[in-house]
């Protein structure tokens, strides 16, 4: 008689982006089969702005997810540029950059402390910490507000941001707002280092130990941050953007309604952790003392070490935010925009959003988008993280099934998923 094995069923992992579960199958011998299911259903936004003018197809994407819309502009509007034939200037790069770092400030922040802070302080959810936790929600809220209000002033509104366009930007907030948010960073760069200083405390967990993949953007200009022309693994090889499909295959999983990604015919990870472990030579002020002072924890085998890395980032892109208004305001009057000549054309733009490596390819033809392709940090990451999931499941099978559950949601928030973002495309 054919055994029956009955799965041990998360519906919906809680705090995280988006609708996803876990189903583990546990058999006499142990865990038989792990699935991620990613049940949010898929809306194709590539097929939705084919044959859009490029400017309402840019006005589309970062409607891919609100968490996320940040990353999905900016990195849209530079895969059309590319695609056109146009560079931005210095300045306008810098500016567009310290939007983009609204985004990771905002990002960071929310995951940090009110997704996974209530795992270690055994609460169900932020809301309950309120009383007893008011400086860490407090300070959650401040750097939330701040990102918020960054991405408001130089996008135009804190989501869906319709002032970064092909060129510049719509308009530019006179230079005493820039004066504004730089006093504000500075006020906030404290918090952000007692957010570092409180995640050294957290444990990361042995039983998710383990070889990792790392891939990350390889930073111009050799300083850490977002964008980059080239793609960069942990086993040493870099190849350029553009020949992302030739190095990461995607694939359809029948349980998911995202794709599951492959390097090397691998699983790998994206995200912060990965930004350092390729790019840590890169950091520079308070980020890089920190680094060097607990690099030990910020390890390259364990996926909890992103929560870490995350708190480090919030220091270190204050700091560069800082810095890059100073570049901004040494040439200020700036003009806005400069006028883009649409032409035929295909482009590859490749940034670093919150959680790791955003992938845009867009084909131009007579003003129009003809091809989209957008691969995004968790479907990148999937496949790792349904392993880490399953090595967590393997250690822990013969517990209590609300502490394997609880166990295996940590594994998954780790990676701060947005699964809103990794739908956008599958076809079952």
């Amino acid at each position: 008689m054919k055994n029956v094995y009955l799965p041990i069923t998360i519906d919906h992992i809680a705090r995280v982006e988006g609708k996803g579960g876990v189903e583990i199958v546990v058999g006499d011998d142990g865990v038989k089969e792990v699935k991620l299911n990613i049940i949010e259903g898929p809306r194709f936004f590539e097929a939705i702005s084919l044959g859009k003018k490029v400017d309402e197809a840019l006005a589309i994407y970062p409607r891919i997810c609100s968490f996320c819309s940040v990353a999905h502009k900016l990195t849209a509007v530079e895969a059309a540029e590319k695609a056109v034939g146009f560079t931005p200037r210095e300045e306008i790069q810098a500016l567009r950059e310290v939007l983009y770092i609204g985004d990771m400030i905002e990002s960071h922040a929310l995951h940090l402390y009110l997704l996974v802070l209530p795992d270690y302080l055994g609460y169900s959810g932020p809301l309950h910490m309120v009383e007893e936790y008011k400086k860490e929600i407090s300070i959650a809220l401040d750097l939330k507000n701040l990102g918020s209000w960054m991405m408001d002033e130089l996008g135009s509104r804190a989501i869906h941001q319709e002032n970064a366009i092909m060129g510049g930007f719509g308009k530019l907030p006179d230079k005493s707002v820039l004066e504004t948010m730089k006093k504000r960073l500075k006020e906030a760069l404290p918090k952000a280092e007692y957010t570092f200083e409180l995640f050294t405390k957290l444990e990361q967990y042995e039983e998710v130990e383990g070889p990792i993949t790392h891939i990350a953007v390889k930073p111009r200009n050799d300083v850490y941050g977002i964008y980059g022309d080239y793609l960069k693994a942990s086993d040493g090889n870099e190849f350029p953007s553009e020949e992302y499909k030739e190095h990461i295959k995607e694939f359809v999983v029948e349980h998911s309604f995202a794709k599951h990604s492959v390097y090397r015919e691998k699983p790998f990870m994206v995200g912060a952790i990965s930004r350092l472990v390729n790019n840590a030579s890169l950091l520079y002020g308070k980020a890089k003392e920190l680094y060097e002072a607990h690099k030990d924890l910020l390890r390259a085998t364990n996926p909890f070490a992103n929560n870490l890395a995350q708190a480090l980032e919030l220091v270190y892109f204050t700091e560069r935010a800082i810095d890059l208004i100073d570049e901004a305001l040494a040439k200020w009057p700036i003009k806005a925009r400069d006028e883009v000549e649409i032409r035929d054309g295909f482009g590859v733009s490749t940034t670093e959003a919150p959680r790791g490596v955003l992938v845009y390819a867009l084909n131009v033809e007579n003003g129009r988008v003809s091809y989209a392709d957008i691969i995004t940090p968790t479907a990148f990451n999937l496949a790792m993280m349904e392993q880490h999931v399953r090595m967590m499941a393997e250690k822990h099978y013969n517990d209590d099934p609300e502490k394997l559950k609880l166990l295996t949601e940590m594994v998954v928030r780790a990676y701060d998923p947005c699964i809103s973002c990794s739908v956008h495309v599958a076809r079952l």
